[in-house]
Protein backbone atom coordinates (compact mmCIF):
# COMPACT_ATOMS: atom_id res chain seq x y z
CA UNK A 1 0.00 0.00 0.00
CA UNK A 2 2.87 2.37 0.80
CA UNK A 3 4.29 1.82 -2.69
CA UNK A 4 1.04 2.98 -4.30
CA UNK A 5 0.94 6.14 -2.16
CA UNK A 6 4.54 6.91 -3.08
CA UNK A 7 3.78 6.41 -6.77
CA UNK A 8 0.81 8.76 -6.53
CA UNK A 9 2.87 11.36 -4.66
CA UNK A 10 5.64 11.12 -7.28
CA UNK A 11 3.07 11.50 -10.04
CA UNK A 12 1.54 14.57 -8.35
CA UNK A 13 5.00 16.11 -7.91
CA UNK A 14 5.78 15.65 -11.63
CA UNK A 15 2.30 16.91 -12.56
CA UNK A 16 2.69 20.03 -10.39
CA UNK A 17 6.14 20.77 -11.84
CA UNK A 18 4.73 20.51 -15.38
CA UNK A 19 1.79 22.77 -14.48
CA UNK A 20 4.16 25.28 -12.86
CA UNK A 21 6.31 25.40 -15.99
CA UNK A 22 3.30 25.93 -18.26
CA UNK A 23 1.93 28.69 -16.02
CA UNK A 24 5.36 30.34 -15.81
CA UNK A 25 5.85 30.18 -19.57
CA UNK A 26 2.47 31.84 -20.10
CA UNK A 27 3.14 34.59 -17.55
CA UNK A 28 6.68 35.35 -18.72
CA UNK A 29 8.21 34.84 -15.25
CA UNK A 30 11.22 32.65 -14.50
CA UNK A 31 10.94 29.53 -12.36
CA UNK A 32 13.31 27.43 -10.25
CA UNK A 33 11.36 24.25 -11.10
CA UNK A 34 13.39 21.70 -13.03
CA UNK A 35 12.18 18.98 -15.32
CA UNK A 36 13.40 16.12 -17.46
CA UNK A 37 12.39 18.24 -20.45
CA UNK A 38 14.40 21.40 -19.64
CA UNK A 39 14.94 22.16 -23.31
CA UNK A 40 11.22 22.30 -24.03
CA UNK A 41 10.58 24.55 -21.02
CA UNK A 42 12.63 27.29 -22.70
CA UNK A 43 10.14 27.42 -25.58
CA UNK A 44 7.01 29.50 -25.20
CA UNK A 45 3.99 27.22 -24.76
CA UNK A 46 0.28 27.78 -25.21
CA UNK A 47 -2.57 25.88 -23.64
CA UNK A 48 -4.92 24.26 -26.15
CA UNK A 49 -7.93 23.70 -23.89
CA UNK A 50 -7.59 19.95 -24.50
CA UNK A 51 -6.74 17.61 -21.61
CA UNK A 52 -5.53 14.01 -21.73
CA UNK A 53 -6.29 11.41 -19.07
CA UNK A 54 -2.95 10.40 -17.52
CA UNK A 55 -3.91 8.57 -14.31
CA UNK A 56 -6.88 7.10 -12.48
CA UNK A 57 -7.14 6.15 -8.83
CA UNK A 58 -9.81 3.50 -8.31
CA UNK A 59 -11.56 1.92 -5.37
CA UNK A 60 -12.59 -1.71 -5.56
CA UNK A 61 -15.16 -2.73 -2.97
CA UNK A 62 -18.78 -2.43 -1.97
CA UNK A 63 -18.44 0.33 0.63
CA UNK A 64 -16.19 3.13 1.85
CA UNK A 65 -15.44 1.06 4.95
CA UNK A 66 -13.84 -1.76 3.00
CA UNK A 67 -12.08 -2.33 -0.27
CA UNK A 68 -8.81 -1.62 -2.00
CA UNK A 69 -7.28 1.33 -3.87
CA UNK A 70 -5.40 0.87 -7.15
CA UNK A 71 -3.55 3.40 -9.34
CA UNK A 72 -3.65 3.24 -13.15
CA UNK A 73 -0.97 5.43 -14.77
CA UNK A 74 -0.27 6.22 -18.42
CA UNK A 75 3.45 6.00 -19.14
CA UNK A 76 5.36 8.43 -21.40
CA UNK A 77 5.27 5.79 -24.17
CA UNK A 78 1.44 5.73 -24.07
CA UNK A 79 1.15 2.34 -22.34
CA UNK A 80 -1.02 2.02 -19.22
CA UNK A 81 0.23 0.32 -16.04
CA UNK A 82 -1.92 -0.79 -13.11
CA UNK A 83 -0.16 -0.39 -9.75
CA UNK A 84 -1.76 -2.76 -7.27
CA UNK A 85 0.38 -2.43 -4.15
CA UNK A 86 3.86 -3.47 -5.27
CA UNK A 87 2.66 -5.41 -8.32
CA UNK A 88 2.71 -3.35 -11.58
CA UNK A 89 0.68 -4.92 -14.40
CA UNK A 90 0.49 -3.71 -18.02
CA UNK A 91 -3.04 -2.84 -19.14
CA UNK A 92 -4.79 -2.10 -22.44
CA UNK A 93 -6.36 1.32 -22.94
CA UNK A 94 -9.75 -0.35 -23.40
CA UNK A 95 -9.51 -1.64 -19.81
CA UNK A 96 -9.14 1.92 -18.50
CA UNK A 97 -12.43 3.01 -20.08
CA UNK A 98 -14.21 0.19 -18.23
CA UNK A 99 -13.43 1.54 -14.74
CA UNK A 100 -17.07 2.44 -14.15
CA UNK A 101 -17.54 0.49 -10.93
CA UNK A 102 -20.42 -1.62 -9.82
CA UNK A 103 -20.34 -4.42 -7.29
CA UNK A 104 -16.80 -5.60 -6.76
CA UNK A 105 -15.30 -3.94 -9.84
CA UNK A 106 -13.03 -0.86 -9.80
CA UNK A 107 -14.77 2.51 -9.62
CA UNK A 108 -12.87 5.61 -10.74
CA UNK A 109 -12.33 7.64 -7.57
CA UNK A 110 -9.99 10.32 -8.89
CA UNK A 111 -9.05 11.11 -12.51
CA UNK A 112 -5.93 13.12 -13.32
CA UNK A 113 -5.59 15.03 -16.57
CA UNK A 114 -2.66 16.79 -18.22
CA UNK A 115 -3.16 19.86 -20.38
CA UNK A 116 -2.00 19.65 -23.99
CA UNK A 117 0.30 22.49 -24.95
CA UNK A 118 1.62 23.70 -28.28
Amino acid sequence: MLTMYLLILCFFEKFIICCTQVATANSGESSNATSIEEASSEKKTQLTGIYDLVAVLTHKGRSADSGHYVAWVKQENGKWVQYDDDNPISQREEDITKLSGGGDWHMAYMCLYKARVI
